[in-house]
C-alpha cells in the first residue's frame, strides 16, 4: 500500500475518531444536570466505576486481544497521564455544578491552543501563524466570559476556574500522548478512573444513592469516558496535538444545546460573545488546516 495513502486514511480515521468523543463528551453537562442532588463524590465514584470497565472493554477491542498492559502505565508518561486525568475528572464534575455548562464549555474551548502552545514549548512542534491568531483570539473570548461571571458578583468564578485546569489537563494529556506514542494511553486513563474512584469512595456515600440515579452515573461514565475519553484517545495518536485538540473542541457548540434543550438553562450575554470569539477561532483554524492539507508530520 502506498505510504502517503495508508497516512491518509490514518489521518482521516483520527478526525472521525476525535468528533465522535466531541459528540460523546457534549453530554456530560446534561448528566450532571440530571443528577443534581448527588455530590461530587457519588459523581466521581458511580462515573468511574462504570466508566473505567468501559475503556477496558474499547482497549481489549482495538487491540484484537484479552489483554491490558498494566505495567507500562508506570512509566513516567502514563503516570503523568494519569494523575492529568485522575484530577481532572474531579475537576470538571466541580466545574459543571458550580458554573454554566455554557461559560465551561467556553473554557474547555481553549484546550487545542493550550496544546499548540505547550507543544511548542516542550518538543518545539510550531504551530502556524493561523493557530498563533487564533490562540490570541480564543484568549479574549475566555476573558470575557469569564469577565461577566465576575460583573455578576463571581458566583461562577470557582467553577470557571476549576474548567480551566480541566483545559490545561486534556492539553497536557494531548501533547504527551503525541511525545510518547508507545505509552498504553487506554492503561493510563483506565487506571485514573479507578485511583478516582477509590479516592472518591472515602468521601462518599454510593450505595444511599437511588437506583435510578446510579444507572444515570453509569450512563455517564460509559458515555463520556468509555466512549468519549478512549476513543479521543486513540484518535489524537494519529493526529498533530494542536488539530486533535482543536477538532474535539467541536463540543462547544453542542453541550450547551443539551442543557438550554432540557433544563432551560440561558447563559450571560458575555458568554454568548465570548463563545463567539473562540467558535470563530477554532472554525478559522479548522479552515487553514483544511486549504493547507495534511501536515509533513501527519503524512510522515
Amino acid at each position: 500500500m502506498d505510504v502517503n495513502t495508508g497516512s491518509h486514511r490514518d489521518a482521516w480515521l483520527g478526525i472521525l475518531l476525535v468528533l465522535t468523543s466531541a459528540l460523546a463528551w457534549s453530554t456530560m453537562g446534561l448528566f450532571v444536570r440530571m443528577v443534581p442532588d448527588v455530590d461530587i463524590w457519588n459523581v466521581v465514584f458511580w462515573r468511574c466505576i462504570f466508566g473505567g470497565p468501559s475503556i477496558i472493554a474499547l482497549a481489549m477491542i482495538e487491540r484484537k486481544r484479552w489483554s491490558f498492559e498494566w505495567r507500562r502505565t508506570m512509566a513516567p508518561a502514563g503516570i503523568a497521564i494519569t494523575s492529568l486525568i485522575a484530577t481532572g475528572l474531579f475537576a470538571s464534575i466541580y466545574s459543571m455544578q458550580n458554573t454554566t455548562i455554557a461559560n465551561g464549555g467556553v473554557i474547555y474551548s481553549t484546550v487545542p491552543f493550550m496544546a499548540a502552545i505547550l507543544a511548542w514549548l516542550w518538543f518545539r512542534e510550531r504551530p502556524g501563524v493561523s493557530t498563533i491568531f487564533c490562540t490570541f483570539a480564543a484568549i479574549v473570548g475566555v476573558v470575557v466570559t469569564v469577565s461577566g461571571t465576575v460583573n455578576a458578583g463571581g458566583g461562577h468564578l470557582k467553577g470557571d476556574l476549576a474548567m480551566v485546569y480541566v483545559a490545561f489537563a486534556i492539553a497536557m494529556m494531548t501533547v504527551i500522548m503525541r511525545r510518547y506514542r508507545d505509552t498504553p494511553m487506554l492503561e493510563s486513563v483506565a487506571v485514573a478512573c479507578f485511583m478516582a474512584a477509590i479516592f472518591a469512595f472515602f468521601f462518599a456515600d454510593p450505595f444511599n444513592v437511588p437506583i435510578g440515579e446510579i444507572a444515570l452515573l453509569g450512563l455517564f461514565g460509559i458515555i463520556t469516558q468509555g466512549v468519549a475519553l478512549g476513543v479521543y484517545t486513540m484518535g489524537a495518536r494519529r493526529l498533530p496535538a494542536a488539530q486533535a485538540t482543536l477538532l474535539s473542541s467541536a463540543e462547544m457548540p453542542m453541550a450547551p444545546l443539551w442543557v438550554w434543550f432540557f433544563f432551560d438553562e440561558m447563559p450571560a450575554m458575555e458568554t454568548f460573545v465570548g463563545g463567539a470569539l473562540v467558535l470563530a477561532a477554532i472554525l478559522w483554524n479548522i479552515v487553514m488546516e483544511l486549504r493547507a492539507g495534511p501536515s509533513a508530520e501527519t503524512i510522515a
